[in-house]
């Protein structure tokens, strides 16, 4: 047996980029670690222009407010879409790699990996995106893909999908 079948990290790790489907992908991973008694890790990747990685002193620019600005919109995510009496102890985290290594990476001390269907970028007709298809191929953990229809929109009606799914 793997390490990995051997540890429960008893965290839900999800994707967040603000998108339709990555605000039902938080709201089932929210219910996901409520059921589990798991923490609930919120990710966000932030999209760091190539001039701050070129220029000396980048830091001193204004742009450089990329990661904290990415942090509180996850967090206005989260207090718009989740209930503040869940229980669940909720951590954000907010990173400049590409948004699918940084869920690949961080999936390595997961339970579960939940992220949306499609996120804000790429070409809409696809089914998936490719986050959540690199997410799916090479994640450490099980994945769940949620599609930004056709899951039920609050904890409440979860609950209830579940209790009919029994």
């Amino acid at each position: 047996m793997n390490e990995q079948a051997e540890h429960r990290w008893n965290r839900v790790l999800v994707g967040v980029d603000g998108s339709a489907a990555s605000r039902r992908a938080l709201v089932f991973a929210e219910h996901e670690a409520r059921m589990r008694g798991a923490d609930l890790v919120v990710l966000a990747s932030v999209d760091v222009p190539d001039e701050m990685w070129l220029r000396p002193y980048a830091e001193l620019l204004p742009s450089t407010n990329l990661m904290r600005d990415a942090e509180e919109r996850a967090r206005a995510v989260i207090s718009e879409e989740l209930d503040d009496e869940s229980g669940v102890h909720v951590e954000v985290d907010t990173t400049t790699a590409s948004a699918a290594a940084a869920l690949v990476a961080r999936s390595q001390e997961a339970d579960l990996l939940v992220v949306g269907s499609r996120g804000h970028g790429g070409f809409r007709g696809l089914v998936m995106g490719s986050v959540s298809t690199q997410c799916v191929l090479h994640a450490h953990c099980p994945v769940t893909v949620v599609k930004e229809r056709a899951q039920p929109a609050t904890a409440a009606e979860l609950s209830a999908a579940t209790a009919r799914a029994h």
